[in-house]
């Protein structure tokens, strides 16, 4: 947030150039960086004592593998469970973030996400460590915008992307898609699942999530999202018009690309059946996505590819193959969405100039 405050100095543009540049070369690349600048980077340098570095390169090693299972997970499980919450959400809508393309939205996560679980994707200087870092800048661009906003109601809706909201984005992102890896037959071995929980803990700790916010295991984030969902604001027609618009644009022609045409017409069912699964039907029916016989089918056929997956996980030999093919199927993957949807850059911050007007982007 200071730094922030600083680019009403500095500017915007080369400010965001300065940040670059110190994530990747160090601060003392940029050698007129403001003070506030030097704090943050200082903070990404600090690595604290309960990160080991090597475990979590360990752990993130064969994640690949379930490529596509993942792909499904992040769209149907994590982004759709966010829009639950109409408080936590609203900053899209009122950064323009709603009526642009779901599909560049789910990019731009999709770029930073890669990073960040790929192996020495949390090692200094790492592309990873960079992604993270803008986000973090992102927030507090976001943040600084609506506070000052009289469109705001902050009594209503508190701090713009506040500390709480943005702890839980971490069961969002860790917990959430674990589960839902395990419901659709792709669960990860005991010691990637230990290591996903520190690989986040990480993230949020880079992300500035206070310490006595910040989960530590499964345990605590349990506890996070049992306290979320006890709290969270009642659910809108502006989150339902968020998980209709993720659904329409993105989702369910996803799906039929997994589909021969014939087939086509069953791809929205089977997408509000895995929500069903991943969310639950009592946040199903708030988010008003339809029931559907297609979630009964889904649910039995986990624990079957489930069983299939986990007898191949025991053969380790084809750990390294299946790592293989699922890295080149997300690379094949990338380049078909971004040549869909048009989308060239990583996050928002790095968008075209003279898109609509957004906090993270440079003026045009």
């Amino acid at each position: 947030d200071a730094f922030v405050a600083d680019l009403a100095t500095i500017g915007h543009g080369r400010g965001m150039r300065m940040l670059r540049r110190a994530c990747r070369d160090g601060i003392d690349a940029v050698p007129d960086a403001p003070g506030s600048l030097r704090a943050l980077v200082a903070e990404l340098d600090r690595v604290p004592a309960w990160v080991d570095l090597d475990d979590l390169d360990r752990g993130c090693r064969h994640l690949a593998r379930y490529t596509r299972q993942n792909g499904i997970v992040l769209g149907a499980a994590s982004l759709v469970s966010g829009y639950a919450n109409s408080a936590a959400s609203r900053p899209l809508l009122m950064t323009g973030r709603l009526v642009e393309s779901a599909g560049a939205r789910t990019i731009e996560v999709g770029s930073w996400l890669t990073a960040v679980l790929t192996e020495g994707g949390l090692r200094r200087h790492s592309p990873g460590i960079e992604l993270t870092a803008r986000v973090r800048v992102i927030h507090a661009l976001v943040r600084r915008a609506l506070t000052g906003s009289a469109a705001w109601d902050q009594p209503a809706w508190g701090v713009p992307i506040s500390q709480s909201y943005l702890a839980y984005t971490l069961v969002e992102f860790c917990l959430i898609p674990l589960r839902g890896m395990r419901a659709i037959g792709a669960p990860y071995l005991p010691h990637e699942e230990t290591s996903y929980y520190a690989r986040w803990r990480y993230v949020g700790h880079l992300l500035g999530i206070r310490p006595e916010l910040l989960p530590v295991d499964r345990a605590d984030q349990e506890a996070l999202e049992a306290i979320y969902l006890f709290t969270r604001p009642v659910v809108d027609d502006f989150c339902r018009d968020l998980v209709a618009s993720i659904n329409a644009e993105f989702l369910v022609p996803e799906i039929e690309q997994l589909l021969p045409p014939a087939l086509h017409r069953v791809a929205p069912p089977v997408v509000h059946a895995l929500e069903r699964i991943f969310l639950g039907d009592e946040i199903a029916e708030e988010l008003a996505v339809p029931d559907t016989r297609l979630k009964h089918l889904v649910r039995a056929l986990g624990p079957v590819l489930g069983a299939v997956n986990a007898g191949l996980d025991r053969v380790p030999a084809t750990l390294p193959v299946r790592t293989a093919l699922g890295n080149r199927y997300r690379v094949k993957q990338d380049e078909r969405l971004r040549s869909r949807y048009g989308v060239r850059h990583d996050l928002v911050d790095a968008s075209p100039e003279g898109g609509r007007p957004h906090p993270a982007r440079t003026p045009a």
